[in-house]
C-alpha cells in the first residue's frame, strides 16, 4: 500500500505566482494558476485545492502533497517526481506526464482520460475509481500497482509492464496492445472483454 502524505496540521496560505524554481513548503495552495509556466517547482507538505489548467511545470517535484478537487486539465508535468502524493477528485484530462516517476502515489476518483503517461515509472502506487479512457501508458512500468474500478477503455499498453497489476472492476473494452495484459490479475467478469482485446492484438479472427 502507498504511504500517505506527511502534511502539516496548520498549513499557511501560499502567496505569489508560480515561477521557475518556486519552493513551497507546508502551505495551502488555492486560487487560479491557469497557464502558468515554471520549471523545477518544488512543493513539499502542501495541500492543493486550485485551478492549474494548462500549466507547464516541467521537472517539478511534489513530496508529501494532497491535491483535492483541483483542475489540472491539459497540464504538462513532464519528468515529474512525485513521492507520497494523493490526488482526490481531481480533473487531469489530457495531462502530459511523460517520463514521470510516481512513488507512493494514489489517484482516487480522478479523471485521467486521454492522459499521456508514456514511459512513466510507478512504485507502491494505486488508482481507484478513475477514468483513464483513451490514456497512453506506452512503455510504462506499473510495478504491480492495483488499478481497480477504473475505466480503461481504449488505453494504449504497448511495451508496458503490468506484471502483478490487479484490474478488478475495471473496464477493459478496446484496450490497445492487449497482449501486454500478461501477468495481470482479473476478475471472472472481465474475461470476455479481455479476451476480445487480446484476440484483436494477436490478429485472431473468430467466425462461424
Amino acid at each position: 500500500m502507498p504511504q500517505s502524505p506527511r502534511l502539516s496540521l496548520e498549513p499557511s496560505p501560499a502567496e505569489g505566482p508560480l515561477e521557475d524554481e518556486t519552493e513551497w513548503q507546508d502551505l495551502e495552495v488555492t486560487g487560479d494558476f491557469t497557464g502558468s509556466v515554471a520549471a523545477a517547482v518544488h512543493l513539499t507538505g502542501c495541500t492543493v485545492r486550485a485551478r492549474l489548467t494548462a500549466v507547464d511545470l516541467a521537472r517539478a517535484t511534489f513530496t508529501d502533497c494532497r491535491f483535492e478537487d483541483s483542475d489540472l486539465s491539459g497540464a504538462s508535468l513532464e519528468e515529474l517526481r512525485a513521492t507520497r502524493v494523493t490526488f482526490v477528485r481531481c480533473r487531469l484530462t489530457g495531462l502530459v506526464a511523460a517520463s514521470a516517476r510516481f512513488r507512493d502515489v494514489t489517484f482516487e476518483d480522478c479523471k485521467l482520460d486521454d492522459a499521456n503517461l508514456r514511459m512513466t515509472t510507478w512504485e507502491r502506487s494505486r488508482m481507484e475509481s478513475c477514468d483513464l479512457h483513451g490514456a497512453d501508458l506506452y512503455a510504462a512500468k506499473l510495478g504491480g500497482m492495483p488499478i481497480e474500478g477504473c475505466d480503461l477503455r481504449d488505453v494504449e499498453l504497448g511495451k508496458a509492464d503490468l506484471t502483478g497489476t490487479r484490474l478488478h472492476g475495471s473496464r477493459l473494452d478496446g484496450i490497445r496492445s492487449a497482449d501486454r495484459l500478461r501477468g495481470t490479475i482479473l476478475g471472472t467478469d472481465q474475461l470476455v472483454p479481455a479476451a476480445e482485446a487480446v484476440f484483436v492484438a494477436l490478429g485472431i479472427v473468430v467466425e462461424d
